[in-house]
């Protein structure tokens, strides 16, 4: 693969110009977050870059997997800015997160999918960590707009009789829905609408376009799996701090 010129990347950058030309133009008022969105993608790529370099080079597992560990605090930390209302939320996100990041790698390391070296479980980890962080920011954000929605139901459900998790059950459906759409809206229309990520760095490296697709199955599949379970385990785990911080 070739490389590509800063100035190439440069003239990309430009492209940025346009929609803060819009922003601009119609007072839209995004034009800063724009900005700021695009020199930090473009600082903490090319940084990331060279540690990955430098990460291959040694070749040590203690090493990638501390870098995984980093990666997946920052995601927690994210996720708890959706849900700075609920407490604990980012070792609730942490530890959603992290489970499901366990159970990707067991699963590519027994069933030989791939070897647990950096090369290979640093890229696919980022992937399946960026899907949860997702998933976990929309359960928080969604799961607040839902209780404001369904309180007057949930208390009326307790009056009757029901328990805690009986009442909360429109509750957690609703949120967990929400959540996944960005996942299965994009399992609904992958290969027809676009190629993924993956499966075209993979045909663009050279490699066959039937293994680049089996890759991408592999991250598809386990991405949306671990979104799912994600989404439950962080609904489940939340959800209580209704009936603790404001319903009593």
């Amino acid at each position: 693969m070739k490389d590509i010129s800063y100035g190439a990347l440069l003239a990309a950058f430009l492209f940025m110009t346009i929609p803060l030309w819009l922003s601009y133009k119609q007072k839209l008022g995004i034009s800063k977050e724009i900005l700021v969105a695009s020199i930090r993608a473009c600082i903490q790529l090319m940084i990331i870059g060279y540690i990955i370099t430098f990460v291959f080079a040694i070749q040590s597992p203690i090493v990638f997997s501390l870098i995984i560990l980093v990666m997946i605090v920052i995601a927690a930390r994210t996720c708890a800015k959706r849900g700075s209302s609920f407490h604990s939320a980012f070792w609730i996100a942490f530890t959603a997160i992290l489970a499901t990041e366990l159970v990707s790698v067991a699963i590519w390391v027994v069933f030989n999918i791939v070897d647990y070296e950096a090369q290979y479980i640093l890229p696919m980890s980022g992937m399946i960590i960026g899907s949860s962080m997702v998933a976990v920011s929309l359960v928080f954000d969604r799961l607040q707009r839902e209780f404001d929605l369904t309180k007057e139901l949930i208390m009326g459900k307790l009056a009757l009789g029901a328990t805690n998790r009986h009442a909360s059950q429109e509750l957690i459906e609703a949120t967990v829905k929400a959540a996944l759409i960005p996942s299965t809206e994009a399992m609904k229309t992958i290969g027809l609408v676009q190629l993924p990520g993956m499966m075209t760095g993979a045909i663009i490296a050279g490699a066959s376009p039937v293994i680049a697709v089996k890759y991408q199955l592999v991250i598809v599949l386990t991405a949306f799996g671990n979104t799912t379970i994600a989404a439950i385990m962080v609904c489940f785990l939340t959800y209580p701090a209704f009936f603790k911080q404001r319903m009593f």
